[in-house]
């Protein structure tokens, strides 16, 4: 057999990045169908139609899979929108919480969220990491942008990270319970969130003294 009918059919080599990117398509496929203890590396080479020692070579155990994971979807890395000129920085603000709320209910996020929840007890670590990496980070993100944007400073004596969880928390609400338990579609929950944003402000920023 000659060494081009050996290959015919055989797919193209990929570059290492579409490598790493078909294995983190499979491990979230894998990870939502059996749950972060019963998923094996194994299994994940299985549904990307790789090789074992080629999942290995990217990726030394299943921890740094999983991490790799949260890390290609971190909603910590959100930033507020370039508005005109003489927008008011209330429109900002409503854009940021909007952006971060989207972000905190998107499909892939409440896929990882229901994964962490689901092994808490039994992987502790798991969920002070995923705690720690996107939900502190992220509501991190939201307090600098309060306090370092001249517009939107906070009065003296207020804390900008304890502003920052009540304003997402309370534009969230229970649409975050029901996004992970009952698989509402993602335009319905956009819509809500559109709807409340006036009524966050309202009640929550414009409580606060004047600046």
């Amino acid at each position: 057999m000659t060494t081009a009918s050996a290959t015919v059919g055989r797919p193209p080599s990929l570059a290492d990045d579409d490598r790493k990117a078909l294995i983190l398509q499979a491990a979230e496929t894998v990870f939502d169908s059996l749950g972060y203890g019963d998923a094996t590396m194994e299994e994940v080479a299985r549904a990307c139609g790789m090789a074992k020692k080629t999942v290995y070579k990217f990726f030394p155990d299943k921890a740094s899979l999983f991490w790799a994971l949260v890390e290609s979807h971190d909603v910590a890395v959100i930033e507020i929108r370039n508005g005109e000129g003489d927008e008011r920085p209330e429109m900002r603000l409503g854009r940021l919480l909007e952006d971060v709320s989207s972000a905190i209910l998107s499909p892939r996020q409440i896929t990882l969220t229901r994964l962490v929840i689901a092994e808490s007890v039994k992987y502790p670590e798991l969920a002070q990491r995923f705690y720690r990496d996107c939900v502190e980070k992220t509501m991190n993100h939201v307090a600098r942008t309060l306090a370092s944007d001249p517009s939107l400073r906070l009065p003296p004596g207020y804390d900008s990270r304890t502003l920052a969880d009540l304003l997402v928390s309370a534009l969230l609400g229970s649409i975050h319970l029901r996004a992970l338990m009952l698989n509402l579609s993602g335009q319905a929950l956009e819509d809500e969130l559109r709807g409340r944003v006036p009524l966050v402000m309202d009640l929550i920023v414009g409580a606060l003294p004047a600046r």
